[in-house]
């Protein structure tokens, strides 16, 4: 079953901070015991140019502000499956990315990121699972769907698929109406 998923939320524009100024902000998550996962060290590859940038390593999944695709932005994704339906593991991912946006939001040690919640890409990890086709986009879409009705009700929210097959499986949710962080959270 499909389990390692991963949701990013891009940053807005002007957030520049350094990202070795993340180093010690997740590690202080880490010691404060911030996230509802066992936290269990910090990764940097900030140099890697458009790359992971620094990663919070968990136990059931792993945090990063990544630079991926030349935008900056937090990305979770899952490691281990939670036992539950794909539907359920994708809103405990994108549940804990909003949760690790608000905290950054909340601490001036991130240089005062801020994010752009109108765009969310969902990521899947697994290229035999879930490899970038049009098969997998059919039967994933309904659950993508879904997870844009919860986030952004009312609102016309466009899918943009990564089609090159030899990325991995990634739908951007764009939606004209965005929310908060605070707000997301609250209609997950």
């Amino acid at each position: 079953m499909l389990h390692r998923l991963g949701i990013k939320v891009f940053a807005g524009a002007g957030n520049a901070a350094p990202l070795t100024d993340f180093i010690p902000l997740f590690h202080r998550w880490i010691q404060q015991s911030l996230l509802d996962e066992l936290l269990i060290d910090v990764g940097d590859y900030s140099h890697v140019p458009n790359g992971p940038g620094i990663v919070l390593v968990g136990l059931d999944g792993n945090y990063g502000v990544d630079e991926t695709g030349g935008r900056r932005g937090l990305l979770y994704y899952l490691k281990r499956p939670l036992e539950r339906s794909v539907e359920a593991q994708l809103e405990v991912a994108c549940r804990r990315a909003l949760n690790a946006c608000r905290l950054l939001e909340q601490d001036e040690a991130a240089g005062g990121i801020r994010f752009a919640t109108g765009e969310l890409q969902f990521i899947a990890h697994e290229r035999r699972e879930a490899p970038n086709t049009d098969e997998t986009f059919a039967a994933l879409e309904p659950l993508l769907r879904s997870l844009a009705t919860r986030l952004f009700p009312g609102a016309d929210v466009a899918f943009e698929r990564e089609t090159d097959p030899r990325e991995r499986f990634a739908v951007t949710l764009k939606s004209p109406v965005p929310a908060p962080v605070e707000e997301l959270l609250s209609r997950i």
